[in-house]
């Protein structure tokens, strides 16, 4: 018997029970967003993914191949070579694939019909699963999005090469998975760079004319545009990942920085909190959350030149574990379009760019609501994370 035809090692046979920590490792809430974050549970048929499962068919001698992602509670046939095309899908009740999610690693079986854990799976007796071989595709933050698996309907002694064979052909699926996913990143930040110039343009034009209504004087008004460029500059090492932040700032000190270019007046910005100290990763994304907020004030609210008598509160103080920031703006002017600053879209890139970076960066929560001429934003951010 040569190397390449040695028989699979035990270790890459499936435990003969599992415990709740497999439950778990299906339902963990990282790994579901990374599954939902590549866009493929639900997708239509690929070539550059069918190609794979075709191969792996021909390489390993097995009628079956699969590319299988899997949630907390079914598996989705991304690819399918040897099914039943109208199969898209199972519960997991007929899933061996799932067995390879919970334990990010290569598991084999020759007969299941004999093991104690999966002769029971209805994958056996409903799709006739005899011999399985899988291996785990990641996504590219490591997070285990499914299986790229053979599957004979006899049983199948698989050997060291045919682990190697298809291990292989799953890293060809992954980097497929990554170079989309550098493409989507790509393309955000395309996005936002435009969002921003938009943004600048916009808010630049309300400085000038709350300067000019002001009555302030040419250097002035210098001034208030070198403040705001001293606030871009915060925002730069937030969207370039070759200029990252090499330490943290307090809240108050990157408020009062983001804010300055827009006080018109003494009492139309307050600011009330205790120190707080921002990690340097930390920092980049607050940074980008509260330049969304600030624009947004700038430009359709109470920082705007549409809102003279408008103010700005922004308080934070700790509960439990999380903090909690309040940014309440007051005597806002009304939603309608006026001159050329259009009415504010709450729905928009910004918008979804604020959530975005609230949710997936800091680990929290953005509330919003409008009564009136007031309207609140309240952030809730684990301290913990504030910290790194």
């Amino acid at each position: 018997m040569t190397t390449s035809d040695r028989i699979i090692s035990a270790q890459h046979k499936f435990p003969a029970s599992v415990g709740s920590e497999h439950d778990a490792a299906l339902a963990d809430e990282e790994r579901l967003t990374s599954l939902a974050n590549s866009g493929l549970m639900d997708s239509l048929p690929e070539d550059v993914f069918d190609r794979a499962s075709r191969l792996a068919s021909r390489l390993l001698g097995v009628p079956i191949s699969l590319l299988s992602l899997v949630d907390s509670s079914r598996q989705f046939f991304k690819s399918a070579t040897g099914l039943d095309e109208r199969l898209t899908e199972t519960p997991l009740s007929h899933s061996f694939c799932q067995y390879v999610i919970s334990v990010d690693s290569a598991l084999a079986v020759d007969d299941a019909r004999t093991h104690p854990l999966l002769r029971a799976n209805g994958a056996v007796g409903d799709l006739d699963v005899i011999a399985y071989l899988g291996v785990p595709v990641h996504a590219p933050d490591g997070a285990v999005l499914g299986s790229f698996c053979a599957i004979d309907t006899q049983p199948h002694y698989w050997t060291e090469q045919q682990l190697a064979d298809l291990r292989d052909l799953a890293a060809i699926v992954e980097t497929e998975i990554a170079l989309r996913h550098s493409l989507d990143e790509r393309q955000l930040l395309i996005d936002e760079l435009n969002h921003r110039v938009k943004n600048l343009f916009s808010v630049v034009t309300g400085i000038v004319r709350m300067s000019q209504s002001q009555g302030e004087s040419p250097a002035d008004l210098h001034q208030r545009l070198l403040s705001l460029s001293r606030a871009h500059d915060l925002i730069a090492p937030a969207i370039h990942a070759d200029r990252p932040a090499e330490q943290g700032t307090d809240l108050a000190t990157l408020l009062d920085t983001l804010l300055s270019p827009h006080a018109s007046g003494p009492e139309r910005i307050v600011l009330s909190g205790p120190e707080l100290m921002l990690g340097p990763k930390s920092s980049n994304a607050m940074t980008l959350a509260l330049h969304e907020l600030t624009t947004n004030a700038a430009k359709y609210g109470a920082l705007s030149y549409r809102a003279p008598n408008g103010l700005l509160k922004v308080t934070w103080h700790a509960e439990g574990a999380d903090i909690v920031i309040d940014w309440v703006e007051q005597n806002l002017p009304d939603d309608t379009t006026e001159g050329d600053i259009p009415a504010p879209r709450h729905h928009g890139f910004g918008s979804k760019l604020l959530a975005m970076t609230v949710s997936a960066q800091l680990s929290g929560r953005i509330e919003t609501t409008r009564d009136g001429d007031r309207l609140t934003h309240r952030l809730t951010l684990p301290r913990d994370v504030l910290a790194r």
